[in-house]
């Protein structure tokens, strides 16, 4: 409403606080208000008007106006007008409206009802010597008006000698009234305005800070969740690497040692050390792992050890290696431009098909299919005999796979044909490398 000044130091606008059905009639509120605010200005200038007509019919010889005085009637009529448009100017500087509203009854004969709910709305947003300045000005205001009304020499003609008079209404008795009267009224009436304005930005800043506390609330349990769910995470990790860490270490070893003792046995060598390299292998990703649940934020957008679709005939050669047969096609189209996060899933997901099929068909061939592009999407298709004649219940690896494609909004098909060779069907749909950095987050 105002823009900065020295000396002047406006009040915060309150955060919105949910106040459940009151919300809805803050706006037939807010009319009523200005409704009820209008008609009190208004009639404050009708009586002004009215006395000031009676008193100038009672000092005039013929009992008319003359012409000054009919200009200022019609000035006056204008002045009340302007006084509430003044008030409802958002748009307006405060302190130009109260200053408007101030000056009317210093020429005019009106009252300063309106200076009054003005000062009352620049207290609530502002503070500042320009609003104690306001202040004095109002009071100037009031205090000539109330004089002014006080100057009727009967009841008819003064409005404040009609309050404090007991003779019956409509009778024009000369009163006389003491000067400390006005002086009085006009104390009283400038400090309800001052204490309602200040009541009004003691209520703001009351809800500012209701505000500010509940945001401050959401805040911290936000962090409490936070910090719960990393205290979780780093136990975790640690349960991990005490357990699975010492695991590998010993297979690592016991593998070394094999390799050493296998002497010309290539064969036997070479398993050796396919077994610790494998064991090496898995603590290089565990202690990625570790890393991700220990700084997740930190270790987020860390692409450096996300395998690539380039990264496929390696997870392939290591199941070749590992004595299972592979029959693999692999084409795809554009593969440098796919999104790294799609290139994780692919992997991970024929990663773990190939692990289900060397599980549950162990030294049976395994057909393997990856194609795809921007166009078409990927798709990855693994088809191997069954070994045994009950494979067992399903484990988590189709279960982990089936929720990565759902990540991804893709499908999934799997089951036994009629020859008794299961298959599995995944469809991912294409992302490029700037689309799905919420993905990755998720996967």
């Amino acid at each position: 409403m105002s823009t900065m000044s020295p000396g002047a130091e406006p009040i915060s606008r309150p955060l919105p606080v949910p106040d459940g059905g009151w919300a809805r009639l803050r706006p037939l509120r807010r009319v009523t208000r200005f409704g009820a605010m209008v008609l009190l200005c208004l009639s404050g200038s009708v009586l002004a008007l009215g006395t000031a007509l009676t008193k100038w019919t009672e000092d005039s010889s013929t009992g008319e106006l003359n012409a000054i005085q009919n200009i200022l009637i019609l000035a006056a009529m204008v002045g009340s007008v302007v006084a509430v448009v003044a008030l409802r100017r958002r748009h307006t500087s405060p302190y130009a409206v109260t200053l408007v509203t101030a000056s009317l009854p210093l020429v005019l004969p009106l009252d300063a009802t309106a200076a009054l709910f003005a000062l009352a709305a620049l207290l609530r947003s502002h503070s500042g010597r320009r609003v104690w300045a306001c202040v004095a000005a109002v009071g100037l205001a009031t205090t000539v008006a109330l004089l002014r009304d006080a100057s009727g020499a009967t009841t008819d003609s003064s409005m404040l000698k009609s309050m404090t008079s007991s003779h019956s209404p409509g009778q024009a008795v000369p009163v006389d009234l003491s000067l400390g009267v006005p002086l009085i009224v006009a104390t009283v009436l400038l400090v309800a305005s001052v204490a309602a304005g200040l009541l009004m930005r003691n209520r703001a800043a009351l809800v500012a800070t209701q505000g500010r506390a509940a945001a401050a609330q959401r805040s911290s349990n936000v962090l409490s969740d936070r910090l719960g769910r990393q205290a979780e995470r780093d136990l975790i990790a640690r349960e991990v690497h005490d357990v699975i860490g010492h695991r590998l270490s010993l297979l690592s070893l016991h593998a070394g040692g094999l390799q050493v003792a296998a002497g010309e046995d290539q064969r036997l060598s070479h398993s050796a050390a396919l077994i610790r390299e494998s064991a090496q292998q898995a603590m290089d990703d565990l202690q990625s792992l570790l890393r991700v649940l220990r700084e997740p934020e930190a270790t987020a957008f860390n692409r450096t050890a996300m395998p690539s679709l380039s990264d496929l005939p390696v997870v392939i050669d290591e199941t070749v290696d590992g004595g299972m047969p592979v029959i693999s096609t692999i084409y795809l189209s554009e593969a440098n431009d796919a999104d790294p996060a799609l290139a994780r899933a692919v992997y991970r997901i024929v990663q773990e098909l190939l692990t289900n099929a060397r599980r549950h068909a162990p030294g049976a061939p395994v057909r393997l299919l990856v194609q795809g592009g921007p166009t078409e999407g990927i798709r990855i298709e693994t088809a191997n005999r069954l070994t045994t004649a009950h494979p067992g219940p399903e484990g988590n690896g189709l279960t982990g796979i089936s929720e990565r494609v759902a990540l991804w909004n893709g499908t999934m098909r799997h089951g036994l044909d009629g020859e008794e060779t299961f298959r599995v069907a995944v469809h991912l749909p294409w992302a490029a490398a700037q689309g799905a950095d919420r993905m990755e987050m998720q996967l």
